[in-house]
């Protein structure tokens, strides 16, 4: 075609199109215009169900069949419709349609399902395919005949359902019926799968009650530590895996010190040293004093079977070789024997203990210490269940929690750094797995470090926290000088954006893993899926 004929043809088929009549275009018709063509719909879908009755009732050629058969009875109800004002090409028209003519089919499988009486067939009969009403298979052979059986019920109500609607759709509508079972089967196992790889691994009862403790008491923790789903591990992949435990770690240790130090009783701003900790056993050793009163104390028997186990490893050790010199522990136990004491003189002695114990783990000689320590709580064990004889109930109570905060600086020391005072939340953790009855932050502490240990890193183990990665900067700068523009070069926030993301209360207050969301519920509601078993062949015959 040369470019004259080309220009000529173009030419003609413009002059065509403008001639050709416009198709108007409908005025809106508002909400009672959509009401009425609904309503009118809905007398059309139902007639549907009607014309197919009439047209088929009696025999062919029988006065019956040609006295109510009428060709092109759908066809002059659309038009009666129309000539009342109804917009039979509106939405609105088409659903009222549609919705009477699946309400109307919505028995057939029921009635389909009592005239064959029991069994799997009549079941599946009853829900268009959708069950057979027996056992899930165990073997794959069980599984196909069941499949069978609901393709076959699947077809036959499909057919009836969609040849009620209009008979010339009966085997089209089969074909849906029963192509239905195994697709919506198979689409059910690659949602499924799907919702599974999205979602992760199911999260436990524990794992969930873990990270509700951890984020009430202040704590962050990264995502694919407490809920690996494909989007926490996408956002955590590009936010760096190691940077972002570490910077979890390093927010997470003003949690660890303010629990450690609220624990003991000090304000949660408290910068915690040595001689803070000594200061908080010094005040909690006031209640020691009033025990001073209490009269002689006549320990039981647990008092010297508490001995008797200290003493017990030197005991045998001296048995082998009883010409080596007796362990300096024997001699404090043995110091301890005595039928009855004073109170006054056991508090003496326990502070003694405490001393003796404090030096002999500051100079190496654990032995002493371990010993000293244990002999200092056999003295409290005895003293407390003195008290409990008499009755004195204030003191008793002060002791116990005395007792309890004496014994928390301890193990907060035990977790400190000196030097920087930071509480190692995975020492509190070593603790409570050793059998050390941690309670309140302190038991919190340990649990969170000892469920989630690279969000519980002590700070000064990590060194420095780069934010950015000189590899970004390379990558960036490169292509920011090749393409010559600057702005690319605002991709290397993108990384510690992802990372404040991450570590940010939108991200965590979703790491307990929920149960499905209410489309997914909805989705696999077993009435919806019936009626779109059913709807599906009524559909294709809409017209």
């Amino acid at each position: 075609m040369t470019e004259q004929e080309e220009f000529e043809f173009r030419l003609r088929f413009e002059r065509e199109q403008a001639a050709a009549p416009k198709k108007a275009e409908k005025p809106s018709r508002g909400m009672f215009g959509a009401i009425q063509d609904a309503g009118a719909g809905l007398v059309r879908g139902a007639g549907s169900i009607g014309a197919t009755l009439l047209d088929n009732a009696g025999e062919p050629g029988s006065m019956l069949h040609k006295a109510l058969y009428r060709p092109g009875r759908r066809a002059a109800m659309d038009e009666a419709f129309q000539s009342m004002g109804v917009d039979t090409d509106s939405l609105a028209y088409g659903g009222g349609k549609l919705t009477a003519e699946v309400g109307s089919t919505l028995g057939v499988g029921g009635v389909l399902g009592s005239l064959a009486g029991a069994g799997k067939f009549a079941n599946a009969l009853r829900t268009s395919g959708m069950s057979t009403g027996a056992p899930a298979a165990t073997n794959a052979l069980g599984r196909v005949a069941d499949m069978g059986v609901r393709i076959g019920a699947g077809g036959v109500v499909g057919g009836a359902s969609a040849g009620l609607v209009d008979p010339d759709f009966a085997a089209p509508g089969a074909a849906i019926g029963a192509a239905l079972p195994p697709v919506i089967r198979g689409s059910g196992a690659v949602g499924n799968a799907l919702g599974r790889a999205i979602r992760g691994p199911e999260q436990s009862a524990a794992t969930a009650a873990g990270v509700a403790t951890a984020r009430e008491a202040g704590y962050v923790i990264p995502p694919t530590q407490a809920r690996p789903s494909l989007m926490n591990r996408v956002l955590e992949g590009f936010s760096g895996k190691i940077t972002t435990a570490q910077n979890a770690s390093a927010k997470n240790q003003a949690v660890t010190n303010r629990l450690a130090a609220e624990s003991i009783g000090l304000p949660a701003e408290t910068s915690i040293t040595p001689e803070v900790l000594a200061q908080v056993r010094k005040q909690a050793g006031q209640a020691y004093e009033a025990i001073g009163g209490a009269g002689t104390i006549t320990p039981g028997p647990g008092y010297a079977a508490a001995l008797d186990k200290i003493a017990a490893p030197h005991l045998k050790a001296a048995q082998g070789f009883p010409n080596a010199k007796a362990s300096p522990v024997l001699e404090v136990v043995e110091s301890l024997r005595s039928p009855n004491f004073d109170a006054a003189a056991a508090v003496a002695k326990i502070k003694e203990l405490r001393s003796a114990a404090d030096d002999g783990f500051r100079t190496g000689n654990t032995d002493v210490g371990r010993a000293s320590k244990a002999a200092a709580k056999a003295l409290e064990d005895a003293i407390e269940a003195h008290l409990g004889q008499t009755g004195d109930t204030a003191t008793l109570e002060a002791f116990r929690a005395a007792r309890e905060l004496i014994a928390k600086t301890y193990s907060v020391e035990k977790a400190l750094n000196p030097t920087t005072g930071t509480v190692d939340a995975r020492k509190l953790a070593g603790q409570l797995a050793r059998g050390k009855p941690l309670s309140g932050g302190l038991k919190d502490a340990a649990d969170f470090a000892g469920r989630f240990p690279r969000a519980a890193q002590a700070t000064e183990s990590m060194g420095s926290l780069p934010q950015t990665s000189p590899l970004d900067w390379h990558a960036l700068g490169a292509t920011s000088l090749a393409t010559g523009n600057p702005l690319v070069m605002a991709g290397v926030a993108a990384r510690p954006a992802a990372r404040s993301m991450v570590l940010s209360p939108m991200v965590q207050n979703r790491l307990i893993q929920r149960g499905p969301n209410a489309l997914q519920q909805l989705l696999e509601n077993p009435a919806l899926l019936q009626l779109g078993y059913r709807a599906a062949p009524v559909a294709l015959a809409d017209r």
